[in-house]
């Protein structure tokens, strides 16, 4: 069993928009206007979600970065900004405690359809925080991502 399931037409062509002569990339710009026109993102979001997906940080979004994108994310992303921004502190700072964390993440389920055992969110939580045991957006939608793609 592969470890993402191959896109779909529909998502495949969302990416395919974007492209040019056929390079299977997406320089940044283009993969903004990719998360903005066909995901609805601000470019603030779109400018985060790139930063995350661009894992080999080269600057491009390739198809198998893209597809870890819609794996894990599907194809509302907005989603995950939605309960960030409903879990945050109230002070305006921008992040989110273990603890609201742990109630905003421990229903999402795992690659295999399960949610996670109380140890093994705590770990995901604990990898996924910052020295002062806070989580930014972005640090949250990679626990997400870790926790959707996690095959345990």
């Amino acid at each position: 069993m592969p470890f993402f399931e191959p896109l779909g037409k529909e998502v495949q062509s969302a990416f395919d928009k974007y492209t040019h002569n056929f390079v299977r990339r997406l320089k940044k710009p283009e993969a903004m206007k990719m998360f903005v026109n066909e995901y609805k993102l601000s470019d603030e979001q779109a400018s985060e979600m790139f930063d995350i997906f661009d894992i080999d940080k080269n600057g491009e979004l390739s198809i198998w970065e893209y597809q870890q994108f819609y794996a894990a994310l599907g194809d509302c992303p907005q989603d995950v900004f939605d309960l960030f921004n409903k879990v945050q502190k109230s002070d305006g700072s921008g992040f989110v405690d273990m603890e609201r964390a742990w109630d905003a993440l421990k229903e999402i389920k795992t690659k295999n359809d399960r949610v996670l055992t109380e140890v093994e969110l705590e770990q995901f939580l604990q990898n996924g925080t910052d020295e002062n045991k806070e989580i930014d957006i972005k640090r949250f939608i990679n626990i997400i991502v870790r926790i959707k793609t996690y095959r345990r």
